[in-house]
C-alpha cells in the first residue's frame, strides 16, 4: 500500500483495525488455503486421502500417501542448517573493547534463544511454504530480547510500494479455542507500536480492540519475513502433481493386489448344488422304495467346504441329438504388468529428485565410498539453489541484527546500532566428511605459514566438535600448564644441583687429607 496512506492512519487504532481487516480477508481467502495444503503434505495428509475413486463398497480402496514432502524437506534443512551459522565480525571499524561487548551480547542472545534450533524451524517453514516469519520481542517483565518462528499460516507483512519495499506493518492472527468458546486474536506490529484486536466470529468478521496498545523499542516493524526464492514458492510445491501421481500409482498397485485375493469367481456351465448318495443295506445291497425306485440320499453342498461340483450342460437339439457343453470355473482378474508399473514409479521418483534438486540417498552411485569430488557433482544442483537461498536468508539475519542493535542502543547496552552491521553470518553445509582428509588439509595450510591459528581452529571444529573459541581457551590453558610444569622441572633440577654441591663440601670436611673420593689432585713438582 502507499506509505503516505499508512502514515496518515498508523497512530489511530480504529483506522488501523479497519485497514487490517481488509488485508486479513485477502490472506485468509487467497494465501491460507495454499499454505495449509503444503503443510498438510508435509504432515503426510496428501490429497490422495480425499480422492473420490468411485470404488464399489466391496472393492479395495487403499489411500497410500508417500513421504516425499517430508523427505525432501528434512534433507534440505539438514544439509543447509545442520551445522550452526558462524557469526564472524569485521573489527576494522571498532576497537577490541567494543568488539567484545557486541559479540558477547549476540553470543548471550543466541544461547538464550536456542538460535541453532530456531534456524532449523525457520528453514523448515521456508522449504515447505517458501516463506518464514520471525517475531522479535521482549520477554515479559524483562529487558531480554528473543525471537520466535511464526507459522506462515498465521502471519504476513504489508510493504510500501517503493522500489525498496519497506515493511509498513505486520499481522499475526490466531484462534483461541477455550471452554467451548472460539475467539480470534489479532496482533498488529508497526515500527513503534503493537495493537491488539479480537473477533468473536472469524478473522473476516469485524475487529474490536482487545487491549490497550503498547510501544516497543526496536525502531522497525519487529516481524521479519524470510523468502526461499523470489517467488516465495516451497521447494517441492511445483511437483505436487508428481506427488499425487506417485501416491495414486502406489495405491492402485495395492488395490490390485488386494482385489486379486478377493477376485470374482466366474462359472460357465451348470453347478451341482446337491450331492446324491445311494442307500444300501448293511451288506451293501441297493435298497428300493415301495414303487421299486432306488433309494437316494440327497445332501445340500456346503459352500464352506470350498468344494464345487460342476456338471456338463446338456442341450437338446431339434434333430433329437444332444450337445454336451463342459463347465468351467475361473477367477476374473486384471492382467498386471509389474515391470511396467515399476518403470513408471521409478521415472516419477527420478523426476522428483531432479526437479527439486534433492539427492537420492538410495542411489547406488551416492555412497559413502564416493570421493569428495564425486559427491560435489552429485550435489551441484542443490548447491546452485542454496547459494541463492543463503543470500536471501542472510538478508533476513541482518535485519534481525539491526532490530537487536536498535533495542540494545535504546537501553544503552550499545553505543551505536551500526556496530551490528559488522557481523558477517556464514553457512557451513552439512556434508558427509572425511576427518583424515580434513586434518591433512589443515596441516598443509598451517605449514604454509599464511593461515592464522584462529582460522585453523575454526576449520578444525568440523572434526573435533569443539568451538574455535573454546579450543583457543583450551590451548591457552594447556600452554600455561606446560609452562608451569617446565618451570617446576627447572626449579627441581636447580634444587637437586644445589644439594649435590652441599653434599660434596661436607664430604671434604669429614674425610682425612688426601683420602676419600674427592681427594685433591697433587700439586705439580711436589711429592705426595
Amino acid at each position: 500500500m502507499p506509505s503516505s496512506e499508512w502514515e496518515s492512519i498508523k497512530d489511530n487504532q480504529t483506522s488501523v483495525g479497519k485497514l487490517v481487516q481488509y488485508f486479513i480477508t485477502q490472506h485468509y481467502s487467497y494465501q491460507l488455503p495454499r499454505i495449509i495444503t503444503l503443510e498438510r503434505y508435509y504432515s503426510g495428509d496428501n490429497d490422495i486421502h480425499y480422492w473420490n475413486s468411485e470404488k464399489a463398497a466391496d472393492r479395495a480402496d487403499n489411500r497410500i500417501a508417500s513421504g516425499l514432502p517430508r523427505y525432501i524437506t528434512n534433507i534440505r534443512v539438514g544439509y543447509q542448517y545442520g551445522n550452526p551459522i558462524k557469526w564472524g565480525y569485521d573489527n576494522s571499524k571498532v576497537d577490541d573493547a567494543e568488539e567484545q561487548v557486541v559479540t558477547d551480547l549476540l553470543k548471550d542472545f543466541n544461547s538464550r534463544t536456542d538460535e541453532e534450533y530456531h534456524e532449523k524451524a525457520m528453514g523448515t517453514s521456508l522449504v515447505i511454504t517458501g516463506r518464514a516469519y520471525e517475531l522479535t520481542y521482549i520477554h515479559e517483565d524483562t529487558n531480554t530480547p528473543a525471537v520466535k518462528a511464526i507459522d506462515p499460516a498465521n502471519a504476513f507483512v504489508v510493504y510500501d510500494n517503493s522500489i525498496d519495499q519497506h515493511s509498513l506493518f505486520a499481522v499475526r492472527y490466531y484462534l483461541m479455542d477455550y471452554m467451548d468458546q472460539s475467539v480470534f486474536y489479532i496482533d498488529v506490529y508497526t515500527d513503534d507500536t503493537i495493537y491488539h484486536f479480537k473477533s468473536a466470529t472469524n478473522p473476516n468478521g469485524g475487529l474490536e480492540v482487545a487491549s490497550a496498545s503498547e510501544s516497543h523499542q526496536f525502531g522497525q516493524v519487529p516481524m521479519t519475513e524470510y523468502s526461499l526464492n523470489d517467488n516465495r514458492m516451497g521447494a517441492w510445491e511445483s511437483k505436487l502433481d508428481t506427488i499425487d501421481s506417485y501416491d495414486k500409482a502406489l495405491s492402485g498397485m495395492a488395490n490390485s493386489e488386494e482385489d486379486f485375493g478377493n477376485a470374482i469367481l466366474v462359472v460357465s456351465g451348470d453347478i451341482e448344488t446337491e450331492e446324491k448318495e445311494t442307500v444300501t443295506d448293511i451288506e451293501g445291497n441297493q435298497l428300493y422304495d415301495d414303487d421299486g425306485n432306488p433309494l437316494v440320499r440327497v445332501t445340500t453342498i456346503d459352500p464352506k467346504k470350498k468344494i464345487m461340483f460342476l456338471k456338463p450342460s446338456i442341450i437338446d437339439n431339434p434333430s433329437g441329438t444332444a450337445t454336451v457343453v463342459n463347465s468351467t470355473a475361473e477367477y476374473l482378474t486384471k492382467s498386471l504388468d509389474p515391470q511396467g508399473w515399476q518403470t513408471y514409479i521409478d521415472q516419477l521418483m527420478k523426476d522428483m529428485h531432479k526437479d527439486t534438486n534433492t539427492p537420492d540417498m538410495t542411489d547406488e552411485n551416492f555412497s559413502g565410498q564416493a570421493t569428495g569430488a564425486a559427491m560435489s557433482y552429485k550435489l551441484w544442483g542443490s548447491n546452485q539453489e542454496i547459494a541463492t537461498q543463503e543470500s536471501l536468508y542472510i538478508k533476513g539475519l541482518m535485519r534481525r541484527l539491526r532490530l537487536l542493535g536498535n533495542y540494545w542502543t535504546n537501553i544503552n547496552e550499545l553505543p551505536s546500532e551500526d556496530m551490528m552491521e559488522a557481523f558477517q553470518p556464514s553457512f557451513t553445509l552439512n556434508l558427509p566428511k572425511n576427518d583424515s582428509e580434513i586434518i591433512a588439509n589443515l596441516k598443509a595450510l598451517k605449514d604454509t605459514g599464511s593461515i592464522s591459528d584462529q582460522t585453523i581452529q575454526e576449520r578444525a571444529e568440523d572434526v573435533t566438535g569443539v568451538p574455535a573459541e573454546q579450543e583457543d581457551s583450551r590451548m591457552k590453558d594447556q600452554s600455561k600448564a606446560n609452562q608451569q610444569e617446565a618451570q617446576a622441572i627447572a626449579a627441581q633440577a636447580l634444587a637437586d644441583k644445589d644439594k649435590t654441591k652441599v653434599g660434596d663440601s661436607n664430604g671434604d670436611d669429614n674425610s682425612s687429607a688426601g683420602e676419600g673420593p674427592n681427594k685433591p689432585a697433587p700439586i705439580a713438582g711436589r711429592d705426595e
